[in-house]
């Protein structure tokens, strides 16, 4: 008997809770037993187990194997999926290993410590060296954007930019590009001199770009001499001289003198690797002055209360830059470890603070009741949102903002993106949004796509109005706007959903809103509310052992795309396509009709149309005694290419999306069933259909 679906053309109603009922001398039947069943002894029992499944009065049975006792009704058995458990994480609190404090997609992981390793994302992001978190391309530079090569990530004006071709400069990264690009790669910075590195490219080769006049030299990836670990560090050529630290390793390239990076003698920001600074005592200290060593930019974490890892020394603060003051600058809020100040003026530009500036206070920070020992920050309110009074009234669309370059906290918002993390400013509270509206920025209720799509914004069965829930770029079909709430979501249309049907021509047959007709249909011709090209299924939904009486519903189709729908959401295109709380059924291409395990018998059944095909063993569905049931099968990716089409005999089929050239399966349709059970719930505004049991 086939799992999974398959076996439900077999399963018996889903029936009530049961109820046992006393023992009287009337013999067992509906009168007495109506919340169990009898058992062959004439006793009335619960009727909820395998052995003895029932209700109302009839006589128990006993399920079949691959089945379960459901609601006092013998239901197939899911194809059992082993539970890994929750996610090791869901925040970067829950990670408590040092060495892995960054919760991503469910798992702790090591900080990012350039731009490279953010290739992991597959989305085009780059990394927040001060956070270690990779996160998407910031405002206004090259860096994050779409490439194919590296020229295309050069800055020539810009000296702040990341990308500046007269810094170290960025590379086209070829693994990964943003979302809705058709780029090859991502603009991000190429590894620095003394940067871990596994190729060449990533140190950036190219030397029109990177070498003189304009660059600051070609980069290679290279190991050191009686260095056992196998690891290779990047090295720049040598332009004029070598930078202090550093020699010449016989072939044009500079390294480390003391043939490590462990530690590198510099003499300015620029001689040390992103995300580190310099420990002169004047911003250039000369050529070959070397007068100190890179070490890492010290912040502090005004959520956390403390400074990122790996912190100061013992007895030494954070005093921050005045050029880190820039509200538009990834460093914001960094600096460099030095002893606790004394005063505002120890904060000013001095011989012995040359990174000092008028814009600098000596104050302590807040650590829960305490205070911390003093450092040079900001002189204004704020250097974060935590900073500011929480506003806790939930009715209060506000949640206010640090002003990070007048250090002031406001109470209006801000529109656009956050020029330091790259992504929107967070000043509302959700589900509103910051607008522009006659001159002021206000906070404003936010519709249901902008919050995300119905997964973000909508409940069990409903869609949301302006999705575009098959893909195709253009506007669905919605409902009148007194059909749907305040943000845009509207309960699925019933019909088609809520529909029980006999056959698939019913269903499409059925009387669909106004909106799903005329000026409003889908432009392909879909009945369905998704627009799908593919067809509408009627699919039996369970049966009663007893009477043998069936039900079937309408099932709309959705898109055969199991993408995601963007670079960061978990949710994929199919889900997209069916209301909120849905799953997506394929329906396989059957050639043997409901008495038999298999959906083919052989390769002449899949050969239909093409020659490619093949039937062979499902990928997904097994026996229950582990044997193969055989289906039309087909590489992901291949859409109808290895599936049988025969227009004349009614047949259209393409294979089930999936990860490209993975094995997959021909299918019909690809529709939305409600969890099987809703359809015999009450109909309470969308979350059952309210079908009559068999």
């Amino acid at each position: 008997m086939r799992l999974e679906f398959r076996v439900a053309v077999f399963a018996a109603m889903l029936g009530f809770t049961a109820v046992l009922t006393p023992g009287c001398p009337k013999p067992c039947g509906p009168d007495t037993c109506s919340g169990g069943c009898c058992d062959s002894a004439g006793k009335c029992q619960a009727g909820n187990v395998e052995t003895s499944c029932g209700i109302g009065g009839a006589t128990c049975g006993s399920c079949a194997e691959g089945q379960v006792c459901t609601d006092q009704a013998c239901v197939a058995k899911p194809v059992e999926v082993v539970d890994a458990g929750p996610p090791p994480c869901t925040k970067d609190d829950d990670c408590t290993e040092s060495d892995k404090p960054i919760c991503e997609t469910g798992k702790c992981i090591a900080k990012c410590k350039n731009d490279l390793e953010c290739s992991r994302s597959m989305n085009g992001s780059i990394c927040d060296l001060m956070g270690g978190k990779c996160a998407p391309a910031r405002v206004g530079t090259r860096l994050g954007q779409g490439c194919s090569l590296d020229a295309e990530c050069q800055e020539s004006g810009d000296q702040d930019d990341p990308c500046f071709r007269g810094g170290p400069g960025c590379i086209c990264h070829k693994t990964d590009a943003p979302a809705a690009t058709n780029a090859t790669g991502t603009c991000r910075r190429r590894l620095q001199s003394c940067q871990e590195c596994s190729n060449d490219d990533e140190c950036g080769t190219d030397s029109i770009i990177f070498g003189p006049p304009e660059g600051i030299g070609v980069g290679k990836c290279a190991g050191f001499m009686g260095d056992v670990s196998g690891k290779k560090y990047c090295r720049y050529a040598k332009v004029g001289q070598c930078p202090c630290g550093t020699i010449d390793d016989n072939t044009g390239f500079c390294k480390p003198q003391t043939e490590s990076c462990t530690q590198v003698g510099c003499n300015s920001d620029r001689n040390c690797p992103s995300g580190s600074v310099c420990t002169v005592s004047q911003p250039d200290a000369g050529a070959g002055a070397c007068g100190g060593i890179c070490v890492p930019r010290c912040k502090w974490d005004f959520i956390e209360q403390k400074e990122i890892a790996p912190g100061c020394p013992p007895g030494q603060t954070c005093w921050v830059d005045q050029k880190s003051l820039d509200p538009n600058s990834i460093f914001y809020g960094s600096g460099r470890c030095k002893p606790p100040c004394q005063g505002d003026n120890d904060c000013k530009q001095s011989l012995s603070n040359p990174f000092g500036g008028e814009s600098l206070a000596c104050r302590p920070e807040k650590i829960g009741g305490a205070m911390s020992p003093n450092r040079c920050r900001a002189n204004g309110a704020c250097m974060d949102n935590a900073e500011c009074p929480e506003r806790n009234n939930v009715n209060d669309p506000y949640l206010g903002y640090c002003d990070r370059a007048a250090f002031t906290c406001e109470t209006d918002c801000r529109t656009g993106d956050d020029p330091v993390t790259g992504q929107a400013y967070r000043d509302c509270r959700s589900p509103f949004g910051c607008i522009t509206e006659s001159g002021a920025r206000i906070c404003k209720k936010l519709t249901c796509v902008q919050q995300g799509g119905a997964g973000a914004a909508c409940s069990t069965g409903e869609y949301c109005c302006g999705e575009d829930k098959n893909s195709d770029g253009s506007p669905d079909p919605c409902p009148p706007i007194a059909q749907q709430n305040d943000v845009g979501c509207y309960k699925a249309p019933e019909p088609p959903f809520c529909q029980t049907c006999m056959n698939d021509q019913e269903c499409n047959n059925k009387p669909l809103p106004a909106y799903l007709l005329g000026a409003g249909a889908c432009a392909n011709g879909s009945l369905s509310p998704s627009c799908s090209p593919l067809p509408m299924r009627c699919v039996r939904i369970a049966q009663n052992m007893m009477t043998m009486a069936t039900v079937s519903a309408c099932m709309p189709s959705t898109v055969n795309d199991r993408s995601a729908v963007s670079a960061n959401s978990s949710r994929t295109k199919a889900d997209r396509g069916c209301p909120v709380n849905y799953d997506e059924r394929p329906i396989r291409v059957d050639f043997t009709g409901d008495n038999s395990p298999n959906y083919c018998n052989s390769d002449s059944d899949c050969n239909q149309g093409t020659d490619a095909g093949r039937c062979g063993p499902d990928p997904v569905e097994r026996l229950r005694d582990g044997g193969v049931v055989r289906s039309c099968i087909c590489p992901a990716g291949s859409r109808k290419s290895q599936c049988p089409n025969n227009e004349d005999a009614g047949i259209e089929s393409e294979c089930l999306d999936g990860v490209p050239g993975s094995s997959s399966y021909c299918i019909t349709s690809y529709v939305c069933q409600f969890p099987q059970s809703r359809y015999f719930a009450s109909n309470d505004g969308g979350f059952g259909c309210g079908f009559t049991p068999p």
